[in-house]
């Protein structure tokens, strides 16, 4: 409603400026006449009405759409109608009104000079609604494309998450099946912590970030399901300010670096070794990290379904700011870097 107000507002302003401007020059060449004013008022509403019509025309048709030479051609042709009729409307009217005032007949010469008149007004009336419709179009492609893209990101956000909770449910099954046989009343306690990790990844499957406290509680029931397999040879510390734990994360990101750590790491060292899981800000940024025991001698680590995925769901959310780097921490340690934007809710 306000860019049809607006278009009005405009199209009686800009003709009524027009026509005005043209009955003052008459008015100083030949004197103020009564006729004037009907002339004017008979222009304005030509004008709004052949203009306004050539809008609803160009629309209807899709004109925008031509190619340049068929649009130019088009425009060109609807230009001389438009100011053949108001010169129809003019002239006659014109000589009616001053004929005691010409010294020379009609001839080609006045009518080109009247219709080439009309023609500057109707002309730059084009040039604006062009660029407007112009401006609107470019306007409408640009929120499309930023729309696709959201719906894009979404939709790879999800299938990226939706790939992560089977390859997480698959570690933690493979460490209960180890149980069955050896110590069923651990295996029992296994599924018990499994069913608290999966309510848990439902719960947070629809978001795209939780405040890191909730993430350490699901890293912590996952590395309580992963003690029941490992026993002895694993143990953890968590090194967080409790400041730092509302800040936002993505969820399972974390997870996936201890789980990764314990896959590498704990399962590779017949003695086993500490997890260690630490957070703090620097500057706008959180700097998360996950130490754990071993080596890196290739680069399968970082070639792994969740390593993979947790490097592509960071970009989509938060482009190149965000940084997951997996490096030797000392000779007998390594760290995974997490980086991103420090959010708080």
């Amino acid at each position: 409603m306000k860019r049809r107000k607006l278009y009005w507002v405009l199209q009686f302003s800009g003709w009524f400026a027009w026509t005005l401007n043209e009955a003052l020059l008459y008015t100083m060449q030949y004197g103020w006449r009564w006729a004037w004013l009907y002339a004017f008022v008979g222009n304005i509403s030509l004008a709004v009405l052949l203009t306004h019509q050539y809008k609803q025309i160009t629309q209807k048709y899709q004109w925008q759409n031509y190619p340049l030479f068929k649009l130019l051609r088009i425009n060109l042709q609807a230009l001389l109608v438009m100011a053949s009729i108001l010169l129809a409307f003019n002239l006659p009217l014109d000589f009616a009104l001053l004929q005691e005032n010409y010294e020379v007949k009609l001839n080609t010469f006045i009518i080109l000079q009247y219709l080439f008149n009309f023609m500057k007004p109707l002309a730059i009336w084009q040039l604006i609604f062009f660029f407007f419709q112009y401006s609107q179009r470019k306007l409408e492609i640009e929120r499309q494309n930023d729309q696709l893209e959201r719906t894009i990101q979404e939709t790879e956000g999800k299938i990226l998450r939706a790939q992560m909770n089977p390859h997480f449910v698959f570690n933690a099954l493979n460490s209960i099946r180890a149980l069955i046989t050896e110590d069923p009343s651990k295996a029992k306690k296994g599924i018990n912590q499994l069913s608290k990790l999966l309510r848990s990844s439902l719960l947070t499957e629809r978001k795209k970030t939780i405040p890191l406290s909730e993430e350490i509680e699901t890293i912590l029931d996952y590395l309580s399901l992963e003690k029941i397999r490992y026993e002895d040879r694993l143990y953890w510390e968590v090194q967080i300010p409790k400041e730092h734990l509302k800040a936002e994360v993505p969820p399972m990101i974390l997870q996936t670096l201890v789980e990764n750590a314990i896959k590498h790491g704990i399962s590779h060292s017949v003695k086993g070794g500490s997890i260690q899981i630490q957070a703090h800000k620097v500057g706008n940024l959180l700097h998360a990290y996950v130490i754990n025991p071993g080596t890196i001698k290739t680069k399968e680590s970082e070639t792994g379904v969740g390593m993979k995925n947790s490097i592509a769901r960071l970009k989509i959310l938060f482009g190149e700011t965000a940084q997951l780097r997996l490096k030797p921490f000392d000779k007998n340690q390594v760290i995974a870097e997490l980086i991103i934007p420090y959010l708080v809710p």
